[in-house]
């Protein structure tokens, strides 16, 4: 792994994991598909989905018991997973390209297949459910060393 700035340091040292309990499924749909109802994703449900509009289809990850309660609205449809959803606790910075290229280059160097998913305050990482103990395992130890290299170099 290449050296990195004092900032980015900084990030990787603060940042929080949180793993979230449920199992994930992505699914993509053709684009001609209905509208779904916001009843699908409300939050007292359903803490974590995100559904993304392409021109020529819509792409989910919802949990998969939302998703085995749902699946029959659709005629046509790809899923896949199990998969965990990591996301990254830390403050926003203008090293995040940086940051979020660190995360997924450690998780890609050990071979974990990945889907990395920003908004404007997190970060988070999709891993097969079969990868999880690993991928956190590899996260941490990462993090950890950040602290302790910082530590001798103060």
């Amino acid at each position: 792994m290449p050296a990195i700035s004092a900032k980015l340091r900084e990030l990787l040292i603060q940042t929080e994991l949180f793993v979230f309990p449920e199992d994930f499924v992505v699914v993509h749909l053709p684009k001609e598909h209905r509208a779904i109802s916001a009843e699908w994703f409300r939050y007292a449900t359903t803490r974590f989905a995100m559904v993304i509009q392409e021109p020529k289809m819509i792409t989910m990850v919802i949990p998969r018991r939302r998703w085995l309660r749902m699946q029959n609205m659709f005629e046509k449809y790809e899923a896949n997973g199990p998969w965990k959803v990591i996301s990254l606790k830390v403050k926003q910075s203008d090293e995040m390209t940086s940051y979020l290229a660190t995360i997924v280059s450690v998780l890609k160097d050990a071979k974990i297949s990945i889907i990395p998913v920003s908004t404007i305050k997190n970060n988070h990482i999709l891993v097969p459910k079969s990868d999880l103990p690993r991928a956190v395992r590899l996260l941490r130890d990462y993090l950890e060393n950040c602290t302790k290299k910082k530590k001798t170099k103060d």
